[in-house]
């Protein structure tokens, strides 16, 4: 699998990184050096002027961040507009659901429990898509620090949204709300991540009508299971020249029913 130089730079971190210095081991010795790290931040998320949740995350997109969590965790469809003061992230929309009681899910992001409808979409991606979703995932800012997750958004086959974040659920929500903000059909995208696909992190996609997820890492029981009754396909260990269809290979060229993996 080749990844492409053009998607690993195609992202702004202007502010989620700082040098640092350590005492290094190579080649049988220590040495000083210096390197990049993440910066971690805690932000608040508001909704229509009541505190919604806080959220450890890099401090970069806050409004795609407080925009895609409104729509990832159920709450509402559409949002009216979005407003950061500081690291508070004030967010305006007609809800659809009440926030209630948040849970903190395995993703380590917090999660209102709601879950939208089953997924309906006719979408469907090859296997040359499917690797190139994942080489969207190369990030700038995990390339220098190691340490960030990174998540990707394509339509009809073009990467139209990419965002590193500490926190995998972070990447997600900003990829999202980059759509919400810029009216881009989420029912017609793509959803390629860096990392592991929880149930958690499954009920975002679905939450927001992606029909498709795409990640380098494993899923769990939980994630497979609501993946299947949402109607949403999860292709997940994708390297090199291989992945594995969990739910829904219909929505793969060339894939069918005897290439599921039970549970």
């Amino acid at each position: 699998m080749v990844y492409s130089q053009t998607m690993a730079i195609l992202e702004s971190i202007e502010g989620a990184f700082s040098s640092s210095t350590s005492t290094s081991f190579s080649s049988d010795h220590f040495e000083e050096t210096s390197g990049d790290v993440c910066i971690e931040v805690v932000v608040r998320i508001h909704l229509n002027g009541d505190l919604l949740t806080s959220l450890v995350a890099s401090p970069m997109q806050y409004r795609e961040l407080g925009a895609g969590f409104v729509i990832s965790e159920g709450l509402a469809h559409r949002i009216d507009d979005v407003r950061v003061e500081g690291n508070d992230i004030h967010v305006f929309a007609r809800q659809s659901a009440q926030s209630g009681t948040f849970i903190t899910e395995s993703s380590g992001g917090a999660s209102t429990g709601i879950l939208e409808p089953k997924i309906a979409s006719a979408i469907t991606i090859d296997a040359k898509g499917i690797f190139t979703v994942i080489s969207g995932i190369v990030s700038t800012l995990w390339e220098k620090t190691g340490g960030a997750h990174c998540s990707v958004l394509f339509y009809k086959n073009d990467l139209i949204a990419k965002s590193s974040d500490v926190g995998r659920h972070n990447t997600v929500d900003k990829v999202i709300g980059w759509a919400a903000l810029n009216d881009a059909d989420l029912s017609s995208c793509v959803l390629g991540c860096t990392g592991r696909q929880p149930a958690g992190m499954i009920k975002k996609a679905v939450n927001a009508g992606i029909p498709i997820v795409i990640s380098k890492a494993a899923t769990t029981r939980e994630g497979i299971a609501l993946a299947d009754r949402s109607g949403l396909t999860l292709i997940c260990r994708v390297k090199e020249d291989r992945f594995r269809i969990y739910t829904h290979p219909q929505h793969v060229q060339g894939a069918d029913a005897l290439n599921r993996i039970n549970i």
